[in-house]
């Protein structure tokens, strides 16, 4: 894949260059957003990584410019400010995912990774969504909104329940918390994740075996959750 890095200081380009280019990817570096839109001109991108403190253009302008040109690849922004009304400036003006600096390299490697694999899936040819997924000792109906443990039926809430599809759908694979929000609330409030970890323990509490030690949805720190399939299948010893 190849990947666009705008980000003036050469410390990040050299670490997160080296970083993709381990992993086989292709990563192109700028120094800041008048030169990223130049480069969309002359050649087309997988993914966009934007410093926030850029010089010249401002940074979310960099972005919204981009979404009025059609381009539709995920964009990752990197700050060193946190606070949630910077975050949610960057998201209304199109971007997908919001990191704060300094940040675990392994962590952006993982986001980076989950933004190319859903931006593949939505381009590639669209396949009929089964009307039940079973895994293990569960049985989740897509059509009727139903979940059933060993055949006992689930109550569920509807946001719920897409929480819980939207694991299912991706059993091993970590999603982060704007991905799920993304999924149970809607692009419109991917800014707004602290009500997940609300959702993921009052799920946790009706499909768990042991609430307290869930072994079902696991708890990836600083990133999200994923649905271990091994244990959807396996009793608690």
């Amino acid at each position: 894949m190849k990947i666009l890095l705008a980000d003036d200081e050469v410390s990040i380009q050299k670490l997160i260059s080296g970083l993709l280019e381990d992993e086989g990817h292709e990563c192109v570096c700028v120094e800041d957003g008048t030169d990223a839109l130049e480069a969309f001109e002359n050649a087309s991108f997988d993914l966009v990584i934007l410093d926030v403190m850029m010089p010249r253009m401002d940074r979310f302008a960099t972005c919204r410019e981009l979404r009025t040109r059609g381009v539709t690849v995920p964009v990752i922004f990197l700050s060193a400010k946190g606070d949630i009304v910077d975050k949610g400036i960057g998201f209304a003006a199109g971007g997908d995912d919001y990191m704060t600096k300094p940040f675990d390299p392994r962590e952006l490697l993982m986001h980076i990774e989950a933004h190319l694999r859903r931006a593949h899936m939505d381009v590639a040819p669209a396949k009929p969504e089964p009307k039940t997924l079973i895994l293990g000792r569960f049985v989740i109906d897509t059509a009727k909104h139903q979940v059933t443990k060993e055949g006992i039926s689930i109550k569920l809430t509807p946001k719920e329940f897409k929480i819980l599809l939207a694991l299912a759908r991706m059993p091993d694979t970590v999603l982060s918390k704007e991905q799920l929000v993304e999924d149970a609330w809607g692009a419109e409030f991917v800014g707004e994740t602290q009500s997940i970890t609300v959702f993921i323990k009052k799920l946790r509490n009706k499909i768990e075996d042991d609430p307290s030690d869930p072994r079902i949805i696991e708890t990836v720190w600083g990133i999200g959750y994923r649905l271990v399939e091994g244990a959807c299948s396996n009793l608690l010893s």
